[in-house]
């Protein structure tokens, strides 16, 4: 497309100047064309009136004599045939062109005809069976003066005209001299010698009668010229241009001459334009190259500077994720410990109080450890396709109380949004975290959008966004009209612990959780914001053709009776306080506990006892083995163990990237005792997933 446009630049003024000439040279070969054109046109011109002038002026000579003959016939009453013969004869050879001089009665009947032969079959004939004939004829009777029939059928054959020229004894009709003439034979006697340059064409009415060419007459072009005959009662159109030769001979060269100069003079021109231009276009061609370089060299900084803070936040994802694993395991403890303690003391001791504060401060704690899991992509989701547009709707009914009277909210829904595969609670957070964060930026009120829409991300969008994948995505974005951000704000946005609020007013985790919840769901999310401008985040998630999951409605918790149980459980942490507390969770519900401290030392019990084992406990994470390897090891040995996973979040080779696998049993650390009891008494009573099942799911 480049070596195209930069092709056309070059050809594009040679060919301004080239045809400028051309177009001038044109011009006068136009005109000088246009002068020859209009002497032959006025040639011709003269030609047509002249054969007007010849036409009319024959068939004036032609009635005048059969008028005289007529009162010559008249004033002798009718006399001898011999001498209506010569007298007619006398007519015809003086006048040629005529077909038959007739004498008709009153009642027009031929009854008398000259020169007969050839002409016989109309003696007698009744010429009042003819209607152009007969309305002339008493027209003529009528009016007393003579009358024109035209385009009659002779009945010789041929088309031809009829002079009527009445008689009377006194003031008695006595009947009618007729001259009858074929069209082709007196307009050829009248014509003949008559501009022989030019061709003539003559029509009666739309029929023609008369055609001196060698082709089909034209009835327009640029040399004929037409002019009307009128005599009496005829009206004929008459047609002439000049023949090939003439016009040729009448062509001067001079036009020709010019225009081939200008052709001439336009190649020069065009040509020293071109190598003008030519040497323009390299330096521009040059300066495009440079400009191009400095683009690509500027793309290529932002790219790296793009890769180089999503390098940073991975790695702050990775410290953070590994913190927040290591803290939930101290949680567990600390919780856990707390609980069994709780369990232990009256109602009424003081010390039960401390022991409560105590689990509420862990839940906290445990509350932050999962946004800095989310945040480093570490946390379990449970995705399932849903319909952004009714998540956002569910969650714009609860808005306005929340954001007070000063904030106008707006929904913008896409009517025909693709459906998206994540985790609706976690998604529902990420909404509301954007939402917070714009109605925080609005202390004076506003107006808060919140829009739907479906994209198409191309492959350039990957430059400024590592690890998104080009296609169908569904957008959802927050704009509001708050006091905006610099681009030093925006540039830590998404660290955890930054915020520009007050102390005390936030923690920091919010953009943070938002940051992994997306990403981890293998979207992204941008923000543009200027200063008194507002900000606006969009979310990007890819879109999916498979249809919405409808959601079970959650079980009845079981009472405390129910959730006890006899079995004997078989539990693997490489964690001892974290396994010890396990121990004592499942222990005060009545089971039977088995502790290993690795795989291998779980394979060992396994294989060196045959006692029954109900369940398998195990953690996803641990040194030397990982759970998913530990449970397919297991599998072989004992088909029938169920399996319950437990972790603080999920690692690239367990549980399929951080997302929980549809029909695997996991419980989330830290739990209470209670959630431990009703999880491990779902799995026990079938509502979890054997090993064996387990397996063929993840090798499919």
């Amino acid at each position: 497309m480049q070596m195209r446009r930069t092709f056309i630049d070059r050809l594009l003024l040679p060919a301004i100047f080239g045809l400028t000439t051309i177009i001038a040279s044109l011009l006068l070969w136009q005109l000088l064309v246009y002068h020859w054109q209009g002497e032959i046109q006025g040639a011709t011109q003269e030609q047509a009136s002249f054969v007007k002038t010849k036409t009319e002026s024959e068939l004036r000579a032609r009635v005048l004599p059969l008028e005289r003959l007529a009162g010559r016939w008249q004033a002798l009453g009718r006399p001898g045939e011999l001498e209506m013969e010569s007298d007619a004869n006398l007519v015809m050879s003086s006048y040629p062109g005529y077909q038959a001089i007739e004498w008709v009665d009153p009642t027009f009947h031929v009854l008398w005809l000259a020169p007969e032969k050839g002409n016989k079959v109309d003696l007698g004939a009744d010429l009042g069976a003819v209607p152009a004939v007969r309305t002339s004829l008493e027209s003529a009777a009528l009016s007393k003066s003579t009358k024109i029939a035209s385009r009659v059928d002779l009945r010789q054959g041929g088309l031809g005209f009829v002079f009527c020229v009445p008689m009377y004894s006194g003031v008695e009709l006595s009947g009618f001299v007729l001259g009858v003439f074929r069209y082709q034979e007196l307009l050829s006697s009248v014509l003949q010698g008559v501009a022989p340059d030019y061709w003539i064409a003559v029509y009666d009415g739309d029929q023609s009668v008369y055609s001196r060419t060698a082709a089909e007459p034209p009835q327009q072009g640029p040399y004929v010229r037409a002019a009307n005959i009128e005599f009496q009662q005829l009206t004929w159109r008459i047609l002439v241009w000049p023949k090939p030769w003439a016009s040729a001979y009448a062509r001067s060269p001079l036009p020709n001459v010019v225009f081939g100069s200008g052709i001439l003079l336009a190649l020069i021109l065009a040509f020293a334009v071109y190598m003008a231009e030519e040497a323009q276009l390299q330096v521009k061609k040059l300066e495009a190259a440079n400009r191009n370089l400095e683009r690509e060299i500027t793309g290529r900084e932002q790219a790296e500077e793009a890769l180089r803070q999503a390098q940073k936040m991975e790695a702050i994802g990775r410290l953070a994720g590994g913190v927040a694993h290591d803290f939930n395991n101290l949680l567990m403890v600390i919780g856990g410990q707390a609980a069994l303690s709780e369990k232990t003391v009256g109602i009424s001791s003081t010390l039960r109080h401390e022991l409560n504060e105590i689990v509420k401060a862990a839940d906290r704690a445990s509350s932050l450890t999962r946004k800095l899991l989310a945040f480093g992509r570490k946390q379990v989701l449970q995705p399932r396709v849903l319909d952004l547009n009714a998540l956002v709707f569910q969650v714009a009914e609860i808005l306005p109380p929340v954001l007070g009277e000063d904030i106008k909210l707006s929904v913008v829904l896409e009517p025909e949004l693709g459906r998206v595969k994540a985790d609706a609670a976690q998604l529902e957070q990420v909404i509301m975290n954007l939402v917070f964060n714009a109605r925080d930026a609005m202390l004076d009120g506003g107006e808060l959008t919140i829009e739907t829409a479906n994209c198409d991300l191309d492959p350039d969008w990957r430059r400024s966004h590592p690890g998104v994948q080009a296609g169908p995505h569904v957008m959802f974005s927050v704009r509001d009209t708050g006091q905006g951000m610099d681009e030093e704000t925006q540039s830590h946005l998404f660290e955890p612990f930054f915020t520009t609020k007050d102390k005390g007013k936030g923690s920091g985790l919010g953009l943070a959780t938002v940051y992994g919840t997306v990403n981890q769901s293998g979207g992204c999310v941008t923000v543009s914001s200027r200063i008194g401008l507002g900000t606006t985040f969009q979310v990007f998630l890819p879109r999916v053709e498979d249809p919405v999951e409808v959601v079970e409605a959650p079980a009845l918790k079981p009472d405390a009776l129910a959730l006890q149980g006899k079995e004997r459980i078989l539990v693997v942490e490489d964690d001892d306080a974290v396994r010890h507390m396990t121990r004592e969770f499942l222990k005060i519900n009545g089971y039977t506990v088995i502790e290993a401290r690795s795989g291998a030392d779980a394979i060992q019990f396994v294989e060196s006892h045959d006692e029954t084992i109900d369940l398998v406990l195990t953690d996803v994470v641990m040194p030397g083995m990982k759970g998913r390897e530990l449970v397919e090891r297991l599998a072989k040995l004992r088909s029938s163990l169920k399996v319950l996973y437990m972790s603080a979040y999920a690692e690239d080779d367990a549980i399929n990237i951080g997302i929980l696998s549809p029909g695997m049993a996991f419980i989330e650390k830290p739990f209470s005792p209670d959630e431990l009891a009703r999880k491990v008494r779902d799995v026990l009573s079938g509502i979890g997933t054997s090993t064996s099942e387990r397996t063929l799911r993840h090798s499919a």
